[in-house]
């Protein structure tokens, strides 16, 4: 992460470090989720019975926090970077950010209430949303690998939010289906979206901008955006007195979890993936982009009863379940599917 000069690199090293990146994302779920169970600690609150007004402060609170300190890294390591980055990049960094922001708290809000594999599986979407948004963008038919990859991806989110089973007895709707899908899954969804809108801005101003110098708009803004969006939504918290913020903000836990997503989850990751994915294709990344669901499955089978040990939340370790291995699969599979190259149409010999 050099400050002063592009680097050079050929396409196998930026695909490794946009695969590493991938494992700094998957951290970010069950440290984002640890955070949910200490502020829903904080207030007496479960994530089940939280109001809304709530579960839209907790995460802008921890957002902007997050990123108001990876902004305060970035001003004292990579001051070079700073002053590189134009008007133009950060205007451009500014839009990337808008993007990212929104989708990033649907995205914590829903983690309050769903698994931190589930939410990497759903918000790995993003891969089918990109190109299938591209069509619809340039009004052109969409290439049938990408409807292909929409149908098997619908087929592997219905079996890992348990709308569906498969069994012995056949494939049928679930007894409960009306109950397995619920507002956390929609939340990601909807994230997934405006992640893939950040994905083809990165694509686009990657390509004809200093890619690196993107990176300190896209901070400001999603710092500034969800510490806007904390102000105007703590007045109508009914739960909440502002003192237990303000309590919040001195607890070191709380600082340690935020460091630790602003430190490798955010300055490392965002700083890696703007500088390095402009060297591949918007669908090579999206690929690439597909084993952070794993990562953040693995990781949510390992950390949380560290996380939970550590910082005295109850927060225990997921399972390898049949629905989340299958489901899981289905919507990588979707994904790689979505992401084939449109095969080139032959002219006719004469």
């Amino acid at each position: 992460m050099q400050g002063s000069t592009s680097p050079r690199v050929n396409r196998w090293t930026a695909v490794a470090i946009l695969t590493f990146v991938n494992v700094l994302w998957g951290l970010s779920f069950p440290i984002s989720k640890t955070v949910s169970f200490q502020i829903d600690q904080m207030f007496g609150v479960s994530a089940e019975h939280a109001s809304t007004e709530l579960r839209v402060a907790a995460a802008s609170w921890l957002i902007g926090s997050r990123f108001l300190v990876a902004m305060l890294l970035f001003a004292l390591f990579f001051r070079p970077l700073i002053r590189r980055a134009g008007r133009d990049e950060w205007i451009a960094g500014a839009q990337i950010g808008a993007f990212f922001v929104t989708g990033l708290i649907l995205q914590v809000m829903a983690l309050a209430t769903i698994p931190a594999s589930r939410s990497g599986f759903l918000t790995s979407l993003v891969a089918v949303y990109t190109p299938l948004i591209s069509a619809i963008v340039w009004r052109v038919k969409p290439p049938i690998q990408v409807i292909l990859g929409v149908l098997v991806a619908l087929l592997g989110v219905a079996v890992l939010t348990g709308l569906v089973t498969i069994d012995s007895g056949g494939i049928g709707i679930a007894a409960d289906a009306r109950q397995a899908w619920t507002i956390g899954d929609t939340l990601t969804t909807l994230g997934a979206l405006f992640f893939a809108g950040q994905i083809m801005l990165v694509d686009r101003f990657g390509r004809r901008l200093d890619a690196a110098a993107l990176t300190p708009g896209m901070f400001a803004s999603t710092a500034l955006i969800a510490l806007i969006v904390f102000a105007g939504t703590r007045p109508f918290i009914p739960e909440t007195p502002s003192i237990g913020w303000i309590e919040m903000s001195l607890r070191p836990g709380f600082w340690t979890l935020v460091l630790l997503l602003s430190v490798f989850c955010s300055v490392m990751a965002f700083n890696w993936m703007n500088t390095y994915q402009h060297y591949v294709s918007a669908s090579q990344a999206g690929i690439i982009y597909t084993f952070e669901p794993v990562c953040a499955s693995a990781a949510a089978m390992v950390l949380p009863a560290l996380l939970s040990n550590l910082f005295a939340v109850d927060y225990g370790n997921e399972r390898l379940v049949w629905s989340m291995l299958f489901g899981g699969a289905l919507i990588i599979v979707a994904n790689l599917l979505s992401l084939l190259p449109t095969p080139r149409r032959r002219k006719r010999s004469a």
